[in-house]
């Protein structure tokens, strides 16, 4: 009787699916594809196009040819990746930047058109893309996903694939040399994450570097819960690095003297790891094209969104996903560009059909899951704000997250916006910057 229930259920099941699917291709059928535009192909703007390119004519416009796994560059500077010790063997760093970087059109295949508008002048029309005033890609939905922007080598927007693997090459024999003070300034998760990933580089060739991290703030990590940098400070100290936190240091040139207790710090090399903003100074030089719209920034230049659809405010056509939308500090994840991202892909999806809109329902940010590497064999797991896991097993998530985002394999929003928070309430402060920031608050 069991096994007869089940049986049944599971025709039903397999009936509605297929009665879904019937409707949706007889509904589709006939109708002539939207016309999508993309801008910008970090982890949000792909994971739009991969979802809308069977059902849409889409279009990318990047400043590079290639697509950058950016979170793995910081063991790449090192010769290493997770799970796999670093050498000083220059092909086996070249390997791993080769891993990372791949071709637009060997990810989008055939069904997706791409461009390059590197260096070119890219202004925003209400139904149109224009690229040096001549070149135009008309859109019936917009989606804004260009991302952010590093100072030095972490993140490029160098166009050619091989210029960029040989400015990797190059940043690699920068700290690799022996006898060196590396300086890394910023304790966020890019300043710890690459300290940790030289200072294991220094262990396996027995190189007399240092490894020195600046961190203004009072600890590192300071936007995790504290028992996330306690433990990673005592890994990075563990390991050599040395760590300087609560002080803010003046640079000329290659020397940093602590503002406080005049401490003195003399580097061979510098990485900055903060400063990242977001890559949106092209909406702000409308010049004297009339036909420009005026697409609302806030005050450090976020696109200013609903946070309910991910519709830019003022239009109903144009998205903004990714680290360029406005949006809490705690969502400048890669995760998150792929959720929304999704999210967006589905509602243009809904083709303005009131009872999908409904069904879809307004936005739920996920929550917050991170993989934080201390090195190729240790790290951090988080989900919201309490550790999943340290060590050896945190650094086998880290290599899953790689493989799972790297190769653009589903992470369903509609499963993982019903998983819990796991979050601690957050002050009213930061509330209320995210409300205004996306109300009215910020520069036009």
């Amino acid at each position: 009787m069991a096994m007869s229930a089940v049986s049944v259920a599971a025709a039903l099941v397999a009936t509605t699916a297929a009665a879904r699917f019937v409707a949706e291709t007889i509904e589709s059928f006939g109708m002539e594809k939207k016309r999508v535009v993309i801008l910008g192909a970090g982890f949000a703007g792909m994971q739009a196009a991969i979802d809308l390119r069977s059902k849409c004519d889409v279009t990318v416009l990047d400043a590079k040819e290639y697509f950058e796994f950016v979170p793995g560059v910081l063991a790449a500077m090192a010769g290493s990746a997770p799970l796999r010790a670093p050498t000083a063997n220059e092909r086996d760093g070249e390997r791993a930047s080769e891993a990372l970087t791949v071709p637009y059109d060997a990810v989008l295949g055939d069904k997706v058109k791409f461009a390059c508008v590197g260096g070119r002048d890219v202004r925003v029309h209400e139904d149109a893309v224009v690229v040096d005033g001549t070149e135009r890609f008309e859109y019936d939905e917009l989606v804004l996903a260009p991302g952010s922007s590093y100072a030095g080598t972490i993140k490029s927007t160098t166009p050619k694939r091989k210029d960029r693997l040989k400015e990797l090459a190059e940043a690699r024999r920068s700290v690799m040399e022996g006898g060196k003070t590396v300086v890394v300034v910023g304790g966020g998760v890019v300043g710890v994450e690459l300290a940790a990933e030289l200072a294991e580089l220094n262990a396996r060739v027995k190189s007399k570097s240092e490894v020195v991290l600046l961190h203004s703030g009072p600890r590192l990590l300071d936007a995790l819960p504290e028992s996330v940098g306690a433990y990673a400070s005592k890994a990075l100290v563990t390991a050599g690095v040395k760590c300087c936190v609560n002080q803010t240091y003046d640079r000329e040139g290659d020397v940093f003297v602590g503002r406080l207790n005049k401490n003195v710090v003399r580097a061979d090399a510098v990485i900055v790891c903060a400063g990242t903003k977001a890559a949106t100074d092209f909406l702000r030089q409308r010049g004297e094209d009339d036909e420009a719209i005026n697409v609302p920034l806030d005050m450090i230049g976020r696109i200013r969104v609903d946070e309910g659809t991910r519709q830019v405010i003022g239009y109903e056509n144009v998205y903004a996903v990714g680290d360029a939308a406005c949006k809490h500090p705690d969502e400048m994840l890669a995760s998150f560009a792929h959720w929304e991202a999704e999210y967006v892909s589905k509602r243009i999806l809904c083709r303005g059909n009131e009872k999908k809109l409904r069904s879809l329902g307004p936005y739920q940010p996920p929550p917050r899951f991170m993989a934080i590497s201390l090195g190729p064999f240790d790290g951090l797991a988080v989900w919201g704000d309490r550790i999943l896991a340290t060590g050896f097993l945190a650094a086998c998530f880290k290599a899953l997250v790689q493989l799972w985002f790297s190769n653009f394999m589903p992470a369903p929003y509609a499963l993982f916006r019903r998983f819990p928070q796991l979050r601690r309430p957050a002050p009213m402060s930061a509330l209320s910057n995210r409300t205004l920031a996306n109300s009215g608050g910020g520069a036009r």
